[in-house]
């Protein structure tokens, strides 16, 4: 994967998210942030023609990391706190 590559070339932080993962990937995203503490996050993958479904599937990730309590209101806790 070439943003791999351009990521450990520049000596900055990654991390390879997909619908394979067996571990919530929003919980993922979320410890990646905090552990590296990301201001600028840059998303990289396939496109919508050679990966059907994957915009919305992204899309609904990024919601639940980043948005969470917006999309849940008066609800405490987030992702992966069951």
């Amino acid at each position: 994967m070439r943003t791999v590559e351009f990521a450990k070339k520049h000596k900055k932080p990654c991390l390879h998210v997909s619908r394979g993962s067996l571990f919530q990937p929003e919980v993922l995203i979320q410890n990646f942030i905090a552990e590296h503490g990301v201001k600028a996050l840059n998303i990289a993958g396939s496109r919508e023609s050679k990966e059907p479904g994957i915009h919305q599937w992204v899309k609904e990730v990024l919601d639940r990391a980043l948005f969470w309590s917006a999309s849940h209101p008066n609800m405490l806790g987030g992702p992966g706190e069951g």
